[in-house]
């Protein structure tokens, strides 16, 4: 029996004839013609498929969301440092105004309280008058310590040596104590232009002036106040 025969049919099924072409189809692929030019051909371009478009959306979409976020942070470091330099001149602007203003009302505070200590002075020297003239009035002895004051203040008497009064005074000096200043020298003369309490020294050196109009006049200008003595009364013609 041939070997052929012994092979079964099925088995050499699955096999193929060799042929010429075997090797054509197992050989490498040809490689693309040269142009005219003798340049070989460019290669043909990538075709886009819809997976690939849609990864470039994606990837513009992407590029675009970190723009603006890069962008949105930029634009927000600027507008904080804006917002924090206008932010620091309104308030450095704020501050002096309230600075000016806490000046301003310091200095009208101080003003205020001169003139309320000047208007409490004024009040007090007035009350001090009127009850000194009150006390004259009450009390006429009270003119021997005014005397015995202006006497004291000479630095030595000299002769003639004379003390003028009012009238009513230079009677109650007389009776009081009128013996005392005679053994010293002293002359009591009365003068009618003085008021009650007030009295005037003369000797051959000095003057003094012991009126309490003077001496008050004195103790107003130590305090810086203009307040006299005597009270001035503006006469009103008729009309």
């Amino acid at each position: 029996m041939l070997l052929s025969d012994q092979i079964s049919k099925g088995k050499l099924s699955a096999y193929q004839r060799w042929e010429m072409t075997s090797f054509e189809d197992d050989a490498p692929a040809k490689k693309p013609a040269a142009s005219a030019g003798g340049r070989p051909a460019a290669p043909a371009a990538p075709q886009i498929t819809p997976a690939t478009q849609k990864e470039i959306e994606q990837l513009k979409l992407a590029a675009q969301k970190e723009g603006f976020a890069k962008g949105f942070e930029e634009g927000h470091q600027v507008g904080l440092k804006t917002g924090q330099e206008e932010a620091q001149q309104v308030l450095q602007q704020e501050l002096g105004d309230f600075l000016k203003i806490s000046t301003q009302f310091n200095a009208s505070l101080q003003q205020a309280e001169h003139l309320v200590a000047q208007d409490i002075l004024d009040l007090a020297m007035d009350l001090s008058k009127a009850m000194m003239k009150s006390a004259l009035a009450i009390n006429p002895e009270l003119v021997i310590p005014i005397i015995e004051q202006a006497i004291a203040a000479l630095p030595s008497v000299q002769q003639p040596a004379q003390l003028f009064l009012h009238p009513k005074d230079a009677t109650l000096v007389k009776n009081k104590i009128g013996a005392e200043l005679t053994k010293t020298g002293w002359v009591i003369a009365t003068d009618g232009r003085l008021k009650q309490g007030d009295c005037r020294i003369e000797t051959m050196r000095n003057q003094i002036n012991a009126s309490l109009g003077a001496r008050w006049q004195q103790l107003s200008e130590a305090l810086g106040r203009n307040n006299n003595w005597y009270e001035v009364e503006t006469k009103h013609s008729d009309e």
